[in-house]
């Protein structure tokens, strides 16, 4: 696949934050709904993450899932949201592709706002319902890649993979789990080897990690990870708590790159257009990781 070919040439570089920029620029509520109700918003930020260089925009589809829009009384709004944040996204990736570079989107499905393995409230059933609607509207509205991400908890992750492939038995799927505060573990308690087993690994394209505070605390986590799977990686932290200044969080993501750990940098939460120029800019000087087909 042509995205996968991609990865083979270089360490492409992911957008930055689309929650925490939008807040900035006065959005409130269910972020998704800016989708249909401010598209114009949504897609200037896009354009932005474009300029500073990203190869891959996320959609503003994170909580586009009916569990999550339950609380915004939007729950029967789920195909529309993520088929309108694909679509603008694909939208703007198209104008700046060109023959030489072409831009891809990766379609955004969060956690939903239910733990599977702690949750009594809700039955198997339910999630999968809301990863299908979510799915569908990625897929409908054109998405290159679907990013599962923010994973806490793997049987979530597992429901999400399989709504993929009852859909699309093709596309790429790229799954990226919250570290824990202790060294080598992902957010459930789970080892991050423990964590891959529990999840079907061979429907997933690139793996990794997002979120977390900082960098630094990427760095064991993705030695553990190189060591555990073949498969091209990912990171894209936050700026953590206290912010990091840019200069820094931009040093220590090409000192990831400058490792060979990486074939897939970008940012979390926290993170701006001008964090990104940063990236992109690193990213191309290193090599990225080898991985096998």
């Amino acid at each position: 696949m042509e995205f996968l070919k991609a990865l083979e040439q270089r360490i492409l570089t992911l957008d930055g934050a689309m929650g925490t920029e939008l807040i900035a620029k006065g959005a409130k509520g269910a972020l998704e709904l800016c989708n249909v109700d401010n598209p114009v918003v949504v897609e200037a930020l896009h354009e932005a993450y474009l300029e500073a260089g990203a190869d891959i925009i996320t959609t503003n589809t994170t909580c586009a899932d009916a569990l999550c829009l339950e609380q915004y009384g939007l729950k029967a709004r789920s195909y529309e949201l993520a088929r309108a944040g694909a679509e603008i996204a694909r939208r703007v990736a198209d104008k700046y592709s060109t023959a030489e570079r072409r831009r891809y989107v990766a379609g955004s499905v969060g956690p939903t706002s239910r733990n599977m393995t702690l949750a009594n409230d809700i039955k198997r059933e339910d999630v999968e319902a809301a990863y299908a609607d979510v799915v569908r509207g990625l897929l409908d509205g054109g998405v290159d890649v679907i990013l599962i991400e923010t994973v806490t908890d793997s049987l979530n992750a597992t429901i999400a993979i399989e709504q993929v492939r009852r859909q699309n038995a093709e596309i790429p799927i790229i799954l990226s789990a919250v570290l824990a505060r202790m060294e080598g573990r992902v957010a459930s308690g789970a080892t991050i080897a423990k964590f891959l087993e529990q999840i079907p690994l061979d429907e997933v394209s690139v793996v990794g990690f997002n979120c977390t505070n900082g960098v630094k605390p990427l760095e064991s986590a993705l030695k553990v990870l190189a060591a555990t799977t073949k498969k091209p990686i990912i990171a894209y932290p936050s700026v953590g708590q206290p912010p990091m200044p840019m200069t820094r969080y931009v040093k220590d993501m090409e000192q990831l790159c400058r490792a060979a750990m990486l074939n897939i940098a970008g940012g979390c939460c926290g993170t701006t257009p001008a964090h990104i120029a940063g990236i992109a800019k690193a990213a191309a000087r290193w090599r990225g990781r080898k991985f096998e087909k």
